[in-house]
């Protein structure tokens, strides 16, 4: 025992002495790594933002006015993103104009191609055709998962969406109030998956066909086989869908009793925007969508009366809901041999 005793305390300060210099290499590593790292993210930011301005000056060379007022690097430690106090984009020639408030953006540090962003209004729109719009809303967001040549996934969500015609009187009614709306873009090519969904969309009377309408909840749920090709094309109205083929997945429109119309199937668009497909077309509370659409369309009351009749006799789904085959040939529809009009083409 007196030997032992005497033993350990000649080893203690060498013990000692080999702790201290691990803790001293320990924290002075972690200090280089914390100061390596800010110095690289700190490079980033700056990088991301000389490549926004040097992106502005080249759309204003273009004769595009794209707008990011006192863009600005953001969310160290963890992330990377762009903030602005004011975004904007105007094509003079085309007379189209987008301004909007605060904009803000990040990505993870360990997910860089995955970027979800926040946009404040209210907005100032302005597209041709249509009068000038002011947008406001509580909540606008995107998350945007970045590929070459194109992204591969984009998703933009809003809450209670404002539109209203710029400079409306105080009791004039909003062109458009919709309490949440979604739009999804998935791309792997050269397929395209498309789905827009909206719950408690409004729309003003007599703005669309002088029309008045009721209060719709829907979504539409599109795969087009070669959706790649339409970023090429420069149409911008329904035209521009001539020689895609796809599949109505889902495309059903609700009014607020609950009543509602569903479409699913194949289809084809050919060169001269004549459309052919397979498609079933499911009704739920004829009554119900009967009379909406006798709201909409009272001149065809009678038609429409005639209609529901028929459904009567119709075949249903599992939930009782009346369900009709229909065949379309190059914008000719059918039930089985009855011709029942014509699509227009697109």
């Amino acid at each position: 025992m007196d030997s032992e005793s005497r033993t350990m305390p000649s080893s203690t300060p060498k013990n000692t002495t080999r702790r201290g210099r691990l803790l001293k290499y320990g924290g002075g590593g972690i200090i280089l790594l914390g100061v390596l790292y800010s110095g690289g993210w700190y490079y980033l930011a700056n990088e991301l933002e000389n490549r926004v301005a040097t992106n502005i000056a080249a759309f204003k060379e273009k004769g595009i006015d794209a707008t990011c007022e006192n863009a600005t690097a953001s969310g160290f430690p963890l992330r990377v993103g762009l903030d602005c106090t004011k975004v904007g984009w105007a094509d003079p020639a085309k007379n189209l104009s987008v301004t909007a408030g605060t904009f803000r953006s990040a990505a993870q540090i360990y997910d860089p191609l995955q970027i979800v962003s926040r946009i404040d209004g209210p907005a100032a729109i302005n597209v041709p055709g249509i009068m000038p719009l002011d947008a406001k809303w509580d909540n606008l967001t995107s998350s945007i998962r970045l590929d070459k040549p194109l992204p591969k996934q984009i998703e933009i969500e809003g809450s209670n969406v404002i539109v209203n015609q710029r400079n409306a009187a105080p009791g004039d009614a909003p062109v458009a109030v919709v309490q949440e709306g979604e739009l999804h873009f998935a791309t792997q090519d050269p397929q395209m998956d498309v789905v827009l969904s909206f719950n408690k969309l409004k729309i003003a009377d007599n703005v669309i066909y002088d029309r008045p309408l009721p209060e719709l909840t829907g979504v539409a749920d599109v795969q087009l086989a070669n959706g790649f090709a339409l970023l090429g094309k420069p149409e911008r109205d329904l035209t521009v869908l001539r020689g895609q083929s796809g599949t109505l997945r889902r495309v059903d429109v609700a009014f607020d009793d609950g009543s509602g119309i569903g479409i699913s199937g194949p289809f084809s668009i050919a060169d001269d925007g004549r459309v052919s497909g397979d498609f079933k077309v499911t009704m739920r509370n004829p009554e119900g969508v009967a009379k909406a659409l006798q709201g909409i369309f009272p001149e065809a009351g009678n038609t429409i009366a005639s209609v529901l009749q028929a459904m009567a006799f119709v075949p249903k789904d599992e939930t009782g809901a009346p369900t009709l085959p229909i065949t379309v040939k190059k914008g000719k529809m059918s039930v089985g041999f009855i011709n029942i009009g014509r699509l227009p083409a697109l």
